[in-house]
C-alpha cells in the first residue's frame, strides 16, 4: 500500500485558486484528500477543525504571510511536526531562511514540476511524525 492509499490529508493554502485547484486535481488523482484555502485565515481555521498530514502553503499571502501562518501553525499543539512544504516564487536565500526558522519543512521555487512537489510530500509523509 502506497502513502497516498491509505488516504493522507493535504491541505493547500495559496491565494491564487488557479494554484489551489491544479494541484488539488492532480493531488486527488494521486489518492490523496485536499482541502484549499485562500488565504491563512482560512487555512488555519480548516486545519484546527479538521487534522491534515502535510501543508503546502504559499509565502506571498495577503494579510498574515506564509512565514506568519507557519509560525502560527508551529504554535498548534496538532501540528508541531506536521510537515509543511512552502512554495514561492521566491528563490531568495534570506526569504528561505525566514521560512526555515518559522518552522517550514521544505521550500520549492515556483515555477516546479508536478513530480518534484510528490517527490517531497512523498519524503516527508514517509517519515514518522508524532501528533
Amino acid at each position: 500500500m502506497t502513502i497516498a492509499e491509505q488516504q493522507k490529508k493535504i491541505i493547500i493554502i495559496d491565494d491564487e485558486p488557479s494554484v489551489g485547484t491544479l494541484l488539488k486535481i492532480n493531488l486527488k488523482q494521486k489518492g490523496y484528500s485536499v482541502a484549499t484555502a485562500e488565504s491563512g485565515v482560512e487555512g488555519i481555521a480548516k486545519a484546527e477543525a479538521e487534522q491534515f498530514d502535510l501543508i503546502i502553503l504559499d509565502v506571498a499571502l495577503p494579510g498574515m504571510n506564509g512565514i506568519e501562518i507557519c509560525q502560527t501553525f508551529r504554535e498548534i499543539k496538532n501540528y508541531l511536526e506536521v510537515p509543511i512544504v512552502m512554495i514561492s516564487s521566491r528563490s531568495d536565500n534570506l526569504t528561505i531562511e525566514q521560512t526555515q526558522r518559522a518552522g517550514a519543512s521544505d521550500y520549492l521555487v515556483k515555477p516546479f514540476t508536478f513530480e518534484e512537489l510528490i517527490q517531497k510530500i512523498e519524503d516527508h509523509l514517509a517519515r514518522p511524525y508524532f501528533y
